[in-house]
C-alpha cells in the first residue's frame, strides 16, 4: 500500500505541474504593457518585487502547499465519510428522516412525529430540533427514502461534488477575463470558501442552492426567464437564502420570471403536502409549534450559537443581558445595510431608465443580504461564489480601463480580506482552536471572544457587502464613460 506521505508527494508534484501550466502570464504581459494601471510607480515596484526569483519561489511554494493541504483534507473527508461504518451524518439525517416519514405518509413537520421517527430511524433519541423546511422540499428529497441511510448518504456526497463542479463551471462563465490564469485563480478562490467543504461534511443543501441561483442568474442575464424562473422556484425550498431574489426581480420588472418561480414553488409545495399526507392548515399549525423548539437549539439560538454568521447575532453577542437593546442593535445594522443597497438599486435603475437587464453586482448584493439578514450557518458562505467572480471582474475592469487608485484598491482589498475570513483558515483554524477550549453551548465562552474572534465571519459578511456596494457605486460612472468611448 502506498503511504500517505508518498500520496502527498504525488499531489504536490501534480499541483506544481498544473499551476506552472495554468498560471503562466506570458501571453497576458504583452497586452498589459499598454495599460495605464501598470504604469503607476507603486504597481511597477510591486511587480518588480514579486518578479524576484526568491519571492516568486516562496509564493509558488506557499500556494502549492496550501492547495496540497486542501486537496488532501477534501480527499480524506470524502473517503472517511463514504467508508466509515457509522458516519455522523449531521444535517443529512434531518433530510433522510423527513423523506422516510413522507414515504410512510407521515408529516415530518410535526415535531412529535419527527422526534419519534428520528429516534427509530437513526437510533439518536432525545429532544431533536424540528424539521423547519417548507413542504416544497419533500419532492426534492423523496428519492432518499428508497435507499438505506449509508447508500443515500454516499449518493448525497456524490451530488455535492457534482454541484461544486457545476458552481465552478458557472463562475468561469461569468468571469470576464477568459485567460487560463484568471480562470485558475477564480476556481481556487471559489473552492476555498469554507461553505463547500463544510456543506459536504454535514450533508446540508447550501451547495445545491448556490448551483440553482448561479445558473438562474446566468439564464436570466440571457433573458431565458422560463428556465430561470423554474430554477428560482426550486431553490425556494430554502427561503432564508432565496426569498430576497423575488423582490429583486420585481424591481427589475421581470414579472414572468417571478410568476414562473412562484408557480414552480407552489406545485412543489402542494406535491410535498400531498405525498406526506398533510394539509396547509395542519402544516402551518405544526410549523408554528415546532419553530420555537428549533430556535432553542444551541446551534440556532442567537444568544448561544457561535456558528451562525448572519448579522442578527451581533446584538445578542454585544448585549446578551438586554434583549430589547440586542434586537434594536441588530435591526439597526440590517436596516442601514438594506437602505444603502436599496439606494444603490434606485440610483442605478433611475440612470438606466429602469432597465430589465441584471448585473452581477446586484446578484452579489442580494446574496450578501440573504446571508446577513436571515438565519445563516457557515454552509451559507457558498453563496459568496458570485462575490469572488465580481471582485475578479472588477480588478480586470480597473486594469484594462482605469488608472491605479489607491483608495479604490483599498476597498477592493477589504473585500478580498473579508472573503479570506470565510475560508477554513478562520473556521477550522482560529474558531476551532478557541471553540475546543470552552463549552460554548453551556455559555462559558468569554464575552471578549464572542464579540471579536467568533464574530469575524459576521463582520466579514458586513465587510463584503459594503466593499461590493462601494465598488459597484464607483463603477457606474466609469462603465458609462467606457461604453460611450467604445461606441
Amino acid at each position: 500500500m502506498i503511504s500517505f506521505g508518498l500520496w502527498n508527494l504525488f499531489i504536490i508534484i501534480t499541483i506544481a505541474f498544473l499551476l506552472n501550466r495554468n498560471l503562466r502570464l506570458d501571453c497576458d504581459r504583452k497586452a498589459w504593457q499598454d495599460f495605464l494601471f501598470f504604469k503607476h510607480p507603486f504597481i511597477q515596484k510591486l511587480s518588480h518585487f514579486f518578479s524576484r526569483p526568491i519571492v516568486n519561489f516562496i509564493c509558488q511554494a506557499v500556494l502549492v502547499l496550501i492547495l496540497t493541504r486542501f486537496l488532501c483534507y477534501a480527499g480524506w473527508l470524502v473517503y472517511d465519510l463514504t467508508h466509515r461504518s457509522d458516519p455522523p451524518y449531521w444535517d443529512f439525517k434531518w433530510f433522510y428522516v423527513a423523506s422516510k416519514l413522507a414515504h410512510q405518509h407521515l408529516s415530518p413537520f410535526n415535531f412529535q412525529v419527527f422526534n419519534k421517527g428520528f429516534c427509530s430511524i437513526t437510533n439518536v433519541c432525545g429532544l431533536i430540533p424540528s424539521f423547519v423546511y417548507p413542504p416544497n422540499v419533500i419532492p426534492l428529497i423523496w428519492f432518499l427514502g428508497y435507499f438505506p441511510m449509508k447508500a443515500a448518504f454516499n449518493f448525497w456526497i456524490v451530488l455535492h461534488l457534482l454541484a461544486t463542479g457545476v458552481v465552478l463551471w458557472g463562475a468561469n462563465i461569468l468571469l470576464e477575463w477568459k485567460s487560463r490564469a484568471f480562470r485558475t485563480i477564480c476556481s481556487i478562490l471559489v473552492v476555498f470558501l469554507y461553505g463547500f467543504v463544510f456543506d459536504l461534511q454535514v450533508g446540508n443543501v447550501a451547495t445545491f442552492i448556490a448551483v440553482l441561483l448561479l445558473w438562474m442568474f446566468i439564464l436570466a442575464r440571457n433573458n431565458l426567464d422560463l428556465p430561470a424562473g423554474v430554477l428560482l422556484g426550486i431553490a425556494l425550498f430554502k427561503p432564508t437564502l432565496v426569498i430576497l431574489f423575488i423582490p429583486y426581480f420585481l424591481i427589475k420588472k421581470r414579472f414572468y420570471l417571478v410568476f414562473v418561480s412562484i408557480i414552480t414553488a407552489i406545485c412543489l409545495a402542494l406535491t410535498g403536502l400531498a405525498i406526506s399526507g398533510n394539509s396547509i392548515t395542519r402544516f402551518l399549525q405544526d410549523s408554528i409549534s415546532g419553530f420555537p423548539l428549533w430556535l432553542n437549539d444551541p446551534s440556532n439560538n442567537p444568544y448561544i450559537s457561535m456558528s451562525r454568521i448572519d448579522l442578527r447575532v451581533m446584538g445578542p453577542r454585544f448585549f446578551p443581558d438586554s434583549p430589547f437593546v440586542a434586537k434594536l442593535f441588530s435591526d439597526l445594522i440590517i436596516l442601514l445595510l438594506v437602505g444603502l443597497v436599496s439606494w444603490y438599486f434606485y440610483r442605478k435603475q433611475s440612470r438606466n431608465a429602469w432597465s430589465k437587464n441584471i448585473d452581477l453586482s446586484e446578484m452579489v448584493l442580494v446574496s450578501c443580504l440573504s446571508i446577513g439578514i436571515n438565519y445563516s450557518q457557515p454552509t451559507s458562505s457558498v453563496m459568496l461564489a458570485s462575490a469572488v467572480v465580481f471582485l475578479l471582474n472588477d480588478l480586470y475592469f480597473q486594469i484594462k480601463y482605469c488608472v491605479f487608485s489607491g483608495k479604490r484598491m483599498s476597498i477592493w482589498l477589504l473585500g478580498v480580506c473579508c472573503l479570506l475570513m470565510q475560508t477554513a483558515v478562520i473556521y477550522g483554524g482560529l474558531l476551532g482552536f478557541f471553540g475546543k477550549r470552552w463549552n460554548w453551548k453551556g455559555g462559558e465562552l468569554p464575552y471578549l471572544l464572542k464579540v471579536t474572534v467568533f464574530s469575524l465571519p459576521s463582520y466579514a459578511i458586513l465587510g463584503i457587502t459594503l466593499s461590493v456596494l462601494v465598488l459597484a457605486i464607483t463603477s457606474i460612472d466609469q462603465k458609462q464613460v467606457c461604453e460611450f468611448d467604445r461606441s
